[in-house]
């Protein structure tokens, strides 16, 4: 990059966007991250890449258009990697576990404790959040007088246990931002992610990918889950790809497996 450029990244301190942050700033780029915990998320000491975040406490699910826009007025680019997989809570912290007895031992405890003092985390909708919010918020940044890439972090293949709803938010956010004015909007489509970070998902992909290997040799007639879904990817690769993508003006519409995997190695080229 020849200069510096300003990123807002909605989600900036999820499994995500913690990664698109880091890469960002890697790349030069000046990050606010918008976050209910904002810094906060972090347990024990900030990472040094961190400390070049401004890390912004801001519900988007209870700000109004007026609240939004001043902060994507002030970036000169979006990404929005906000985004639920269950519409309960419980696979959020069942997947932030180190493995799968304290993961299951956890959602118990959760399912037990009192309905009264279930926090906002359990109340979210895909509709809500997989798309409303995502909508709102390319809704503003498409009044730019300039054209603004705009990241969504959407979603491929199919699962037997996930909701058609999951996937028809995506599909449907992806519509309405598609057809925004002033924005070049990119839509990744990496599948399940996986990371380090959470061992859990880990353990996740080492399944999908077993399920592969067995999928494979019948000929990839597995069914009720999708190729797409066999192939998880790393939040490191997914997260680069975002990056270089914004760079690239060339880079535009449904990003897949494949063109995220090639993003992440022209960006590796310039780190």
């Amino acid at each position: 990059m020849t200069s510096i450029k300003r990123l807002l990244v909605c989600g900036g301190t999820g499994f995500l966007g913690r990664k698109i942050c880091e890469n960002a700033v890697a790349h030069g780029w000046q990050v606010t991250s918008l976050s209910r915990s904002g810094a906060g998320a972090f347990k024990g000491p900030i990472p040094s890449w961190a400390e070049k975040v401004k890390f912004e406490r801001f519900d988007i699910m209870q700000a109004s258009s007026s609240d939004i826009r001043p902060l994507v007025d002030s970036a000169d680019a979006v990404v929005y990697s906000l985004g639920i997989l269950l519409e309960s809570n419980y696979y959020k912290t069942f997947v932030s576990s180190s493995n799968p007895l304290e993961g299951a031992s956890r959602v118990i405890q959760k399912w037990n404790r009192n309905p009264l003092k279930h926090s906002i985390e359990d109340q979210v909708t895909y509709e809500n959040m997989n798309r409303d919010l995502a909508i709102k918020v390319a809704n503003e940044a498409s009044k730019s007088d300039s054209v603004k890439p705009f990241v969504y972090i959407s979603a491929a293949g199919g699962f037997p246990v996930i909701p058609q709803a999951y996937f028809k938010t995506k599909e449907q956010a992806e519509m309405a931002i598609g057809q925004m004015p002033s924005l070049r909007a990119i839509f990744l489509r990496p599948g399940f992610m996986f990371d380090p970070s959470r061992p859990m998902s880990m353990y996740m992909a080492l399944g999908l990918k077993a399920v592969g290997s067995v999928n494979s040799l019948l000929g990839g007639n597995a069914p009720l889950i999708s190729y797409k879904a066999l192939k998880p990817i790393t939040t490191s690769v997914v997260a680069a790809a975002a990056v270089q993508a914004l760079e690239d003006k060339n880079v535009s519409g449904v990003v897949d497996r494949e063109s995220l995997i090639k993003l992440a190695t022209e960006a590796s080229k310039t780190t």
